[in-house]
């Protein structure tokens, strides 16, 4: 092969795999080892919380009170209702001494549903 076929066959070989890099980590066809990390562990931190906030719906359910406190929380602004389900302890799973992030969140978003 003579060097005027080689250099432009070179170039354009390198052209393209910059391309390809640039274009599949901008699309998503290719995941560095950071951004699968932090998604699984996004992942695994979502499939917890879905798991416990149906507990933190039984407590709730489980509570003689809970029509009243329900009522309650209702009054309460939506900032307002996570602290509420924290301080009840409905989102602090038996054993536990402090809730799951984002338990509490959700817990009220569903006792919220309940009440509509």
């Amino acid at each position: 092969m003579s060097k005027k076929l080689t250099i432009p066959f070179i170039l354009g070989g390198v052209i393209s795999v910059i391309v390809f890099t640039v274009v599949g980590l901008s699309m998503g066809w290719v995941v560095t080892s950071g951004r699968a990390h932090a998604s699984a562990m996004e992942m695994s931190r979502l499939a917890v919380r879905d798991q416990l906030v149906p507990i933190c719906v039984h407590q709730f359910k489980a509570r003689a009170d809970s029509t009243s406190k329900l009522e309650k929380l209702r009054r309460l602004h939506e900032w307002e209702r996570e602290r509420f389900v924290e301080g009840e302890r409905w989102a602090t799973m038996p054993g536990s001494d402090s809730s799951v992030s984002g338990v509490a969140r959700q817990c009220a978003v569903q006792l919220m549903e309940i009440a509509s």
